[in-house]
């Protein structure tokens, strides 16, 4: 396959998985957000690993970091957004306690998803 063909397909792949994701949001109750790498990989019938070092080359994040950046993006909307529990803001996020989405949180932002919400 020449250079310009497979990056093509690449970059192809690349908007697949971007669409993949966006579909996942606006987060629902009762209805759980895909946050595992191999899930996109499977709809995308490419192994993981290649889906991860596409998206590095091209996007320059892996696929974990992408689904990340997204879900906090999403909790942070549904934080100000939503009367929503803490709990089912995280339930509906894919996680499945919301201690771990509590710990997630304040990884990314620096406090805690109460205090942000200001509660």
């Amino acid at each position: 396959m020449d250079i310009g063909k497979q990056h093509t397909n690449t970059a192809q792949l690349v908007q697949r998985f971007l669409g993949l994701l966006e579909n996942q949001f606006p987060a629902q109750r009762n209805h759980h957000l895909e946050r595992s790498p191999s899930f996109y990989a499977e709809s995308l019938k490419v192994h993981v690993n290649y889906l991860n070092r596409v998206l590095k080359r091209h996007l320059g994040k892996t696929t974990t970091q992408m689904i990340s950046e997204s879900v906090f993006r999403e909790a942070k909307r549904l934080l100000r957004e939503t009367p929503w529990s803490v709990t089912e803001i995280a339930f509906a996020l894919g996680f499945s306690e919301p201690n771990h989405f509590s710990h997630f949180f304040k990884k990314m932002e620096g406090q805690s998803p109460v205090q942000f919400r200001g509660e």
